[in-house]
C-alpha cells in the first residue's frame, strides 16, 4: 500500500493552527477512525493487510507545542482495538482542556441566564420607561456597541457572544455593531446605525479568525454574503412611525451596503458584490403593531416567526425571530455540553 503518512501530514499542516490541543486532535481522530472502519467494512478479514497509519501525539499539556505524529505501521503493531487507542490518546487532552471547557460552558450558561433575566425585566417595565436603556442592554449583552470588530485601533473590548444569534459567529471579528454607515462604508454619508452587520471573506459566514490580519485574509473577491441583525425592545407594541416599518428599515440599509466598500483588515477596501446574498434578521416580540405589519408575511417552520424573501434589486431574505425563540434555540444548541458539565437551564449552579 502506498505510504499515507507524508500526504496526510502535509494536508494537516496546511490547515489553520488550532487554538488548543483538543481542536487539533479531534478532527484527526474522527477522520482516522472513520477511515479505519470504512476499510474494515470493505475488506473484512483482509483489512489488516491493506496498511495502517498510527496516530499519536506529544506535548498535549501545552497547546502551542502539541504535535501530531503519523507513522505507517504493519499489522503486527496495530492495536487490537482501535477505539481503545483513540480513547487513550484523547485522555491526555482531557486533563489539560478540562478547565478551559468548564470556563466555556459556564460562560455560556451565565450569558443565557442573564439574557433571560433581562428579557423578563424589560417586559415588566411599562412602555417608554427605560426603553432605550433596556434595549441597549440586551444588545450589549450579545455584542459590544459602537465597535467595528476588525479595527486594530479600537480601544473598546471586541469580545462578544454572537453565538447566541448563530454558532458560526462564535469567533468572528468581521462585524460592525451600532456604528454609523458612514463610518463602516468608505463612500457612505448616511448616519443610520444598523444594530449589527456581519460579513465574510469567502470562507463561510462570519468565520474570520480572531488572529487574521491583512496577510491572512483574501480581499481580492467581493463579499457575497452579509448578515444584518436588528434588535427590538421585548414587549414593544407600538410601531407607528414610518421608520418603524421593519422591511423598509432593512431595505434602507441594503441600499447603502449593496455595491459599497467596507474598510477591511489592513485598511484594505473590500467591495460588497452587487449580487450579494443578504441574511437579515429582526429579533422582536410579534405583538401589537408589528403583528399587523407582518400579517401578510409567511410564517416560519415553528409557526411563531415571520419570513419574507427579498425581491427585485436584492437577494436574500428578512426573518423576524421572537426573543423567546432566539433564547430557546441557544439553550437547545448548548444543552448537551451543559448537561455534560452538570449544568442545566434555570439551575443555580455555582
Amino acid at each position: 500500500m502506498p505510504s499515507l503518512s507524508e500526504n496526510v501530514e502535509n494536508r494537516v499542516r496546511k490547515l489553520p493552527k488550532p487554538s488548543n490541543a483538543a481542536q487539533a486532535l479531534q478532527p484527526v481522530f474522527e477522520a482516522v477512525s472513520n477511515s479505519f472502519y470504512a476499510v474494515e467494512d470493505r475488506f473484512h478479514e483482509d483489512a489488516l493487510q491493506k496498511g495502517r497509519v498510527r496516530l499519536s501525539a506529544e506535548n498535549l499539556a501545552s497547546p502551542a507545542s502539541a504535535t501530531i505524529i503519523l507513522d505507517e505501521i504493519n499489522s503486527e503493531n496495530l492495536p487490537v482495538n482501535f477505539g481503545d487507542a483513540v480513547i487513550a490518546a484523547a485522555e491526555g487532552i482531557k486533563n489539560s482542556e478540562q478547565l478551559a471547557l468548564a470556563q466555556h460552558v459556564t460562560r455560556r450558561k451565565l450569558v443565557l441566564d442573564l439574557l433571560e433575566g433581562l428579557l423578563k425585566r424589560t417586559r415588566e417595565k411599562p412602555t417608554g420607561e427605560d426603553e432605550t436603556y433596556l434595549e441597549a442592554s440586551l444588545h450589549a449583552l450579545v455584542c459590544p456597541m459602537g465597535v467595528i470588530g476588525i479595527d486594530p485601533l479600537e480601544q473598546k473590548s471586541r469580545a462578544h457572544d454572537l453565538w447566541v444569534v448563530d454558532e458560526r459567529l462564535t469567533f468572528t471579528r468581521a462585524f460592525s455593531s451600532d456604528k454609523r454607515l458612514k463610518t463602516l462604508l468608505t463612500e457612505s454619508k448616511k448616519r443610520d446605525r444598523p444594530d449589527l452587520i456581519v460579513w465574510d471573506f469567502a470562507s463561510g459566514l462570519g468565520t474570520v479568525s480572531p488572529q487574521a490580519d491583512e496577510q491572512g485574509v483574501d480581499t481580492s473577491e467581493p463579499l457575497d454574503k452579509v448578515m444584518v441583525v436588528e434588535f427590538k425592545r421585548p414587549g414593544r407594541k407600538t410601531y407607528s412611525k414610518p421608520e418603524d416599518q421593519v422591511e423598509q428599515q432593512i431595505i434602507k440599509y441594503l441600499s447603502e451596503l449593496k455595491g459599497g466598500q467596507i474598510e477591511g483588515f489592513g485598511r484594505e477596501p473590500i467591495r460588497i458584490a452587487n449580487d450579494c446574498m443578504f441574511y437579515c434578521y429582526v429579533v422582536a416580540d410579534i405583538i401589537g403593531d408589528l403583528d399587523q405589519q407582518l400579517s401578510s408575511w409567511q410564517t416560519t417552520s415553528n409557526g411563531r416567526g415571520r419570513f419574507r424573501a427579498l425581491e427585485n434589486k436584492y437577494r436574500g431574505f428578512v426573518e423576524v425571530i421572537q426573543w423567546r425563540d432566539l433564547v430557546n434555540d441557544a439553550w437547545r444548541r448548548n444543552e448537551a455540553t451543559l448537561n455534560a458539565a452538570g449544568l442545566r437551564r434555570g439551575a443555580n449552579n455555582p
